[in-house]
């Protein structure tokens, strides 16, 4: 099969934000000819001035107009209606140079539309009221657990373990032995009287 070949179509119209007089003196010295020769190409009539491109060349040399601020369009070849720029184009000039890819070259009334197309749905079909729709390859359920030695109480009844009963302690039997001393009775023995001698430090002296 053929891939599909283009016309490039200036618009002869000036994007908005590009000054005119810049526009055409880059126009001029891309394609290497005076302003009053490229002034046509502004005119506001769309002008054919490439044939039969394919549609890497057409992205390359829109991104190229784009730039100047020129809006290019692709037109399927034999499109019929358009006049034909007479003025040759030369290799772009080296100081010029290509907008990143994505840059929007076309105004939003150019732009060709796309209608949301509905999914397709052909693969799929409604299951019976009640079939089971778990995949056969799932994992299977876990087993309910086993709860036969389980029983319910009735209400108010005490679901913990009974208390131990309570130690009966007699504090008079464990403290009989026991007194307490006056208030102010020195509880610890005395302390052992130590002399401290004092170092003798006369053979020391200061520097």
């Amino acid at each position: 099969m053929t891939a599909q070949r283009f016309d490039l179509i200036l618009t002869g119209e000036l994007a908005p934000g590009h000054p005119r007089d810049i526009a055409l003196k880059q126009l001029a010295s891309l394609f290497k000819r005076p302003i009053d020769q490229v002034e046509k190409l502004l005119a506001g009539k769309p002008n054919r001035i490439r044939k039969d491109l394919d549609a890497n060349e057409i992205k390359r040399y829109q991104q190229v107009f784009a730039k100047i601020g020129l809006i290019a369009v692709a037109k399927p070849c034999n499109a019929e209606g358009l006049a034909t720029s007479p003025i040759p184009a030369a290799k772009p000039d080296s100081n010029l140079s290509l907008s990143p890819e994505g840059t929007p070259v076309l105004r939003d009334n150019e732009r060709p539309t796309s209608t949301d197309s509905a999914p397709d749905t052909s693969h799929l079909s409604l299951a019976q009221s009640g079939e089971n729709l778990r995949d056969q390859h799932e994992t299977p359920p876990l087993p309910l657990p086993d709860t036969e030695h389980l029983s319910l109480g009735a209400t108010g009844d005490d679901l913990l373990p009974p208390k131990p009963p309570e130690l009966e302690i007699d504090l008079d039997a464990l403290t009989a032995d026991l007194s307490l001393s006056e208030a102010g009775t020195q509880l610890l023995p005395d302390k052992p009287n130590v002399a401290h001698k004092v170092p003798d430090t006369s053979h020391l002296k200061l520097k």
